[in-house]
């Protein structure tokens, strides 16, 4: 199908950060094939127009780290410290309430928040991946998934060994597919032995897939790996040789000058939590400084346990009010920058910016519109200020996802919501039933 989108703003985030004004993009065979003036292809005979001006189009966001199917615990334990948080709290349920009917009706529940919010693609570790595949897939999500890999029981795994094997499988059903992307999955250097993070590092190694881990996230997982290796947990990691240019390290809040040099000789991309962070009061991470290395740097919501939403908007602003206020300087992550972080940078991080993260001639047609038909968004001086400062999740109006139409002014195309308000409730049941 022949696509024609108009728009009273493109932001194409391509290298020039072209803007183009009273703009329209054409899509076939789910890939951008034109991006002009309305006045030059409003003639152009097509299949379908989307016209919901006044609005932004954009590329689609990309959430660098999360754990959707943790929709089934949001708001169940807040308030608490890292370390109480998941011993005392998520492990513990989890153990007792997720299986593949949670997952399932929980990812879809996460997947519905995320396409209404603007997402369209994310990267993901948590259990019984291959629902979460499956789901995705159906729908048409772009997904980076991996099998939490950790030391002990998990609710899909009874040890490590049959964790690994189950890691094998589903790299090798999702290897090649359009949508679901095959990432291999550490908890993190205080629950990932040392033998545990090598094989893994061999299994990324042998099928060319991204690695994914937390990485000194809290001050108490700094002393853990200090008390245990005798060195900070970046440093460790980096002692082992795990570390390259596929390695994805999710928040990285206690990073020295010398860590930030190693990440950046060695290329790791960092995915960036600023509202977890903040909510967990674990710390806020010297992304400045690592941006100014040229770092990856891509933004993430990670699980809503812990944030409490899937809306990278929402994100954004943090992200960009948080650095500000830390660093007394207003001009740092600017409104520009943090959509990057959002799109583009996000598509770095992955791997895919080749396929998607920016409006451009043959890549992926994975875009999103903004309306700016409300009150909050009038008037419009600067559309990536209007985005960051002024908008939230709500204000997306339409979604496609390698040219399929997900959602049209604010409706979601793949489901009723009624079908989907009514699954959420039996999460709640199923963990208040689990206690």
């Amino acid at each position: 199908m022949k696509i024609l989108i108009k728009a009273n703003y493109i932001l194409t985030m391509n290298e020039k950060d072209e803007v183009i004004e009273d703009g329209a993009v054409i899509v076939e065979n789910g890939k951008i094939s034109k991006i002009s003036k309305i006045s030059d292809i409003e003639n152009e005979n097509v299949d379908y127009i989307i016209d919901d001006r006044p609005n932004i189009l954009l590329p689609g966001f990309i959430n660098t780290h999360t754990h959707i199917a943790m929709v089934g615990f949001r708001g169940f334990a807040d308030d608490k410290d890292l370390m109480d948080w998941l011993n005392n709290y998520i492990w513990p349920a989890e153990n007792r309430a997720v299986d593949r009917e949670f997952i399932r009706i929980a990812s879809l529940l996460a997947i519905c928040e995320m396409i209404r919010t603007g997402t369209t693609t994310y990267n993901d570790m948590y259990f019984f991946e291959e629902i979460t595949a499956e789901i995705s897939r159906e729908i048409g999500i772009r997904a980076f998934l991996g099998e939490g890999l950790i030391d002990f029981p998990t609710p899909s795994f009874k040890n490590p060994e049959e964790g690994l094997k189950i890691v094998k499988s589903f790299i090798e059903n999702y290897l090649n597919d359009e949508y679901i992307h095959p990432t291999l999955c550490l908890h993190a250097p205080y629950s990932c032995s040392k033998d545990l993070i090598l094989r893994g590092y061999e299994i990324a190694k042998k099928y060319n897939i991204p690695i994914h881990m937390h990485v000194a996230e809290t001050k108490s997982e700094i002393e853990i790996i200090k008390n245990k290796y005798g060195l900070t947990p970046v440093r460790y990691l980096n002692s082992i040789g795990v570390l390259n240019h596929k390695f994805i390290s999710a928040h990285s809040v206690y990073l020295d000058d010398e860590e930030i040099e190693i990440y950046k000789n060695h290329n790791v991309s960092v995915a960036h939590n600023p509202q977890s962070n903040m909510k967990l009061s674990s710390g806020i991470a010297p992304i400045v400084k690592m941006l100014r290395k040229n770092i990856n740097v891509g933004l993430a919501t990670d699980g809503t346990a812990s944030n409490n939403n899937l809306d990278m908007i929402d994100e954004m602003r943090s992200c960009s009010l948080i650095h500000k206020v830390h660093l007394f300087d207003p001009k740092v992550v600017s409104a520009k920058e943090v959509l990057k972080m959002a799109t583009i940078y996000g598509a770095k991080v992955l791997g895919i910016d080749n396929l998607v993260g920016s409006i451009e001639i043959n890549k992926k047609a994975d875009l999103i519109t903004i309306s700016l038909n409300s009150f909050h968004l009038m008037p419009i001086y600067d559309p990536y200020s209007a985005i960051v400062y002024s908008a939230n999740g709500l204000d997306v109006s339409s979604v496609l996802i390698n040219g399929r139409i997900l959602m049209e002014k604010k409706e979601l195309t793949f489901i009723d919501f009624e079908e989907v308000k009514y699954n959420a409730q039996k999460l709640k049941e199923k963990v208040i039933g689990s206690l």
